[in-house]
């Protein structure tokens, strides 16, 4: 398996509830922040699939939540792609807090285009994301 990406972040008080906890579907955005930073680590430039009327979408998305983050904590979110099918990729993705879990995400990703119909991934963007995070 190869190494996934590691994005980091501060929570700041616009994440957070009146208890000073991240509110739940800021996790989503957090990881959303991550699978992007990831894709241009490796040069995955979402505006040229957007040329190439390639969009990728969220299909479906599983977000477990073991523990709560507050104000101020130090976020790490561990991205890693799985082999990319035709038209869809899998994403796994973990938030951790100086190594205590705080959530899971797995994220199903789907390519289509602007008419909203699945299409194929491009051959070069698949390659980089099996050469990037594939292995597992």
């Amino acid at each position: 398996m190869n190494n996934p990406h590691i994005f980091s972040l501060r929570v700041y008080m616009e994440d957070t509830d009146a208890g000073s906890i991240v509110y739940y579907a800021n996790y989503l955005k957090f990881a959303e922040r991550a699978r992007t930073e990831a894709l241009r680590a490796i040069g995955g430039n979402l505006p040229t699939l957007q040329d190439q009327d390639r969009f990728l979408v969220v299909r479906s998305c599983f977000l477990n939540c073991l523990a709560s983050a507050r104000l101020n904590d130090v976020l790490e979110i561990r991205t890693h792609f799985k082999k990319p099918g035709r038209a869809r990729f899998e994403v796994s993705q973990v938030i951790v807090r100086e190594n205590q879990l705080i959530a899971t995400l797995e994220v199903v990703l789907a390519c289509i285009n602007s008419q909203g119909k699945p299409v194929r991934l491009d051959a070069n963007f698949a390659d980089k994301l099996w050469t990037h995070f594939g292995g597992i």
